[in-house]
């Protein structure tokens, strides 16, 4: 027992190594940064956060707008086709909401900073930095 320990310490850090099945370097990984990465400092890593968050929000506002389009069509269409003042009330109440979504949408296709904030708790993504919540 004691000689394998002694022969461990004599390899020295055994992360250094690469790994018995695969071969491949145990350092090795897409969450690492590369060294180039640590001389320059947090630039490289924020601007890779940022990165994704532009491909997220690009992504739901693509993916969201379409049927958001075809809901405010159709509302738009029942609006036109009724007569009834109570109908057409809620229906307004509806388009008014559906505008709000795609106002939000196209804050998430605009999007050029990436910035949090903490409400209650949860941390969320700051769509449109200089509005404000009462704003809205």
């Amino acid at each position: 027992m004691a000689a394998n320990s002694s022969d461990r310490r004599k390899k020295g850090d055994r992360r250094s190594d690469k790994e018995r099945r695969s071969g491949k370097d145990r350092r090795s990984g897409i969450d690492r940064r590369s060294g180039k990465d640590r001389r320059s400092g947090w630039g490289p890593i924020q601007e890779h956060s940022l990165q994704g968050v532009l491909k997220t929000t690009s992504t739901l506002s693509h993916l969201l707008g379409q049927p958001l389009t075809v809901i405010t069509g159709y509302v738009d269409l029942l609006s036109e086709s009724t007569d009834e003042a109570n109908t057409k009330e809620k229906l307004s109440i509806i388009k008014g909401q559906l505008d709000l979504i795609n106002t939000y949408m196209a804050d998430l296709r605009n999007i050029k900073e990436y910035k949090t904030i903490n409400i209650a708790g949860v941390t969320l993504l700051d769509i449109k930095p200089t509005r404000t919540i009462k704003d809205d």
